[in-house]
């Protein structure tokens, strides 16, 4: 459960700012929600065309009272109840009344032309009954629906104990909104838009503001060639059908959506499929709820992106899936109080470009798959993360939901990837595999997070690595690794340039850490074994030749030839036997002899104990004579 928590009011300009967004365009149709990547899916959402006029009956709206020219619609004070399938006009101003359609196995549409309908006790427009609901905004139309605080729920067609109607449109049917026109929604009482069944908006202008949710289409949202402005307490976009795996969907193609929610900007029940045009999202102004979640992205399944322009600014994870995130294209800008990208499964990326700012962790997921695009992290903990945190690792001390697993891991075969960590670069509870890419990492400024830190095999076939951190942790490439890596370390920590040249003086590779380092792991396709190298690390220049393929292993003994890996974590001492349900790695065996004697007396001529510390007293303890010294 999430602590309460509360953010800093957005710059009132950052807001402003979302409003010049624009999209682009294309089109086709299907019902179905289908998971996973591929390419354009404007073909999964239908058009909507416009409605033939020829026989539509007329609703003329005029202050507290209407008048209706044919169709089969009835009038009961400011109340206006279509009984009748149809296209009905409607157009004019009703102050305080409302429209109900109460039309069983009926098609029923609206045409808004110029509409303004407000209704104090509840719902302005209402489909009660009819076998499927279009709402379309006649070109160049400025439509409005506003309801009041309260809902009197007083009439045959609403129930208190259900509360239907809660939202200023309000469908039970399948519901349909279309149009070159605009609809402004003001919902004072709780939601904007709910469709209770589907719902389809597409080509239309729709602005929201919402007390409580802004737009709901429960067993699907779909959205094409839209332009939707949604401000709300709640959730701005959502799908809740969590009773059928295949409802609860929400695709979105080709429009231009911005989102200031108070919860999560969109929120599907299972998943979440995006292409085209832009996405501002801002959430979780405000106090929050201890139980309330103010994501950006959100999918209970699985999320997808295939293309688009992504700007979120959210007070929890920007793109989150209790299942899967698959990145394929995109160019994302994220600032994040919790996770730029977070899976409880899989998440991977194979193009476009993500951009985050800011974030507790930058990519996570219980395995990470990167196979190509671009990221650029900044995060306050990890930078990438297999398994390493939860849905609320970012506020405050959580304890670690996921723990050490083989199951768990990193693979990295492509892409460009800078990352600028105050915890570990990249950290995984398994293993991490390096066969393609790039990746720069400048790593924490303490010697408790390593800029390469994994608990299973680090292995690296491919690809380009600068790794800079600190040394008391530092980490580099396992001997199981097919491609040479260095690790190097200096006396003194700097943000000097990491340069590596070959023996004829050609720069095989150079970055420059955006902190200060002491450590680097570096890795090229250049290092063989056998080469000689001249390696600058903080303003040290080494020459390195490689006797191996690794050269320098872990916990800061860099400057030394070895196995890679975690390196010296202490050892057994000579004679000794590994700690039960352990035994030793394939290919060594138990040292022989005596354990080696404590030092005594004081340091060596010309050398101090560090400040603060003082020799210790006493004699060597003794090993335990069945367990050695692991």
């Amino acid at each position: 459960m999430k602590k309460s928590y509360k953010i800093t009011s957005l710059m009132l300009c950052a807001v402003m700012l979302v409003f010049t967004l624009g999209a682009c365009g294309s089109g086709g149709s299907d019902d179905t929600a289908v998971a996973g990547g591929g390419g354009d899916i404007s073909n999964e959402i239908e058009d909507i065309a416009a409605p033939d006029m020829t026989n539509a009956a007329k609703i003329t709206l005029s202050g507290g009272s209407a008048t209706v020219s044919g169709g089969s619609a009835e009038i009961s004070g400011s109340e206006i109840i279509i009984t009748g399938g149809g296209v009905y006009a409607v157009s004019g101003t009703l102050s305080d009344g409302s429209i109900v359609v109460n039309a069983p196995d009926e098609e029923v549409t609206l045409v808004l032309d110029g509409a303004d309908i407000t209704c104090s006790d509840g719902s302005p427009l209402y489909i009660y009954k009819a076998a499927k609901e279009t709402v379309y905004l006649a070109d160049g139309s400025e439509n409005s629906l506003s309801d009041g605080e309260n809902y009197a729920f007083g009439d045959e067609f609403s129930s208190k104990d259900d509360e239907e109607p809660n939202a200023c449109l309000y469908s039970k049917s399948d519901l349909a909104i279309g149009g070159s026109g605009s609809l402004k929604v003001t919902a004072a009482f709780k939601n904007g838009v709910t469709g209770k069944d589907g719902l389809l908006i597409s080509g239309a202008n729709i602005t929201v503001t919402a007390k409580n949710n802004g737009i709901n289409g429960k067993d699907y949202c779909k959205i094409k060639k839209a332009a939707v402005t949604v401000t709300s307490s709640g959730d701005a976009i959502r799908s809740t059908n969590d009773s059928d795996e295949n409802l609860g969907y929400i695709t979105i193609a080709d429009s231009t959506l911005v989102l200031i929610a108070g919860e999560d900007g969109i929120q599907a029940e299972t998943s979440l499929k995006m292409s085209g045009g832009s996405c501002t999202v801002i959430s979780g102004g405000g106090k929050l709820a201890d139980d309330a979640s103010a994501k950006g992205l959100k999918a209970g399944k699985s999320l997808t992106v295939i293309s688009g322009s992504y700007k979120l600014d959210c007070c929890d994870d920007a793109v989150h899936s209790n299942g899967s995130v698959q990145i394929s294209g995109g160019e994302f800008e994220i600032s994040t109080g919790d996770d730029g990208v977070h899976a409880d499964e899989n998440a991977s990326m194979s193009g476009g470009t993500l951009n985050v700012t800011k974030s507790y962790e930058g990519f996570e997921g219980a395995t990470v798959d990167i196979s190509g695009g671009t990221l650029n992290i900044v995060s306050s903990d990890d930078g990438i993360n297999a398994a390493g945190g939860n849905d609320e690792s970012g506020f405050g001390a959580r304890q670690d939901k996921f723990g050490g697993d083989s199951s768990y891991y990193i693979n990295i075969s492509g892409g460009v990837i800078n990352i600028d960590a105050s915890g570990d670069g990249i950290d995984s509870n398994g293993d991490i595999t390096v066969s393609g890419g790039e990746m720069y990492i400048s790593g924490a400024t303490n010697g408790g997070n390593s800029a390469i830190d994994c608990d299973g095999s680090a292995k690296i076939t491919g690809g380009t690595v600068v790794a800079a951190g600190y040394s008391g942790m530092a980490q580099n490439f396992g001997s199981d690794s097919t491609q040479g890596s260095i690790m190097l370390s200096s006396a003194n920590a700097s943000t000097e340039t990491i340069t590596l040249k070959d023996s004829s003086g050609k720069t095989l590779v150079s970055y420059t850490p955006a902190k200060n380092y002491n450590n680097a792991v570096i890795s090229t396709p250049d290092i063989v074994k056998g080469g000689t190298y001249s390696a600058s690390v903080g303003g040290e220049t080494t020459e390195v030749t490689m006797d191996s393929l690794i050269y320098g292993e872990g916990f800061g003994m860099g400057g030394a030839p070895g196995a890679g890996g975690r390196g010296d974590m202490g050892g057994m001492q000579p004679g000794g036997d590994p700690p039960e349900g352990m035994s030793m790695p394939e290919g060594f065996t138990k040292p022989d002899g005596d354990p080696p004697a404590k030092p005594s007396g004081d340091p060596p001529e010309g050398m101090s104990m560090p400040e603060g510390m003082t020799r210790p007293q006493g004699d060597t303890p003794q090993r335990p004579e069945d367990s050695g010294n692991a």
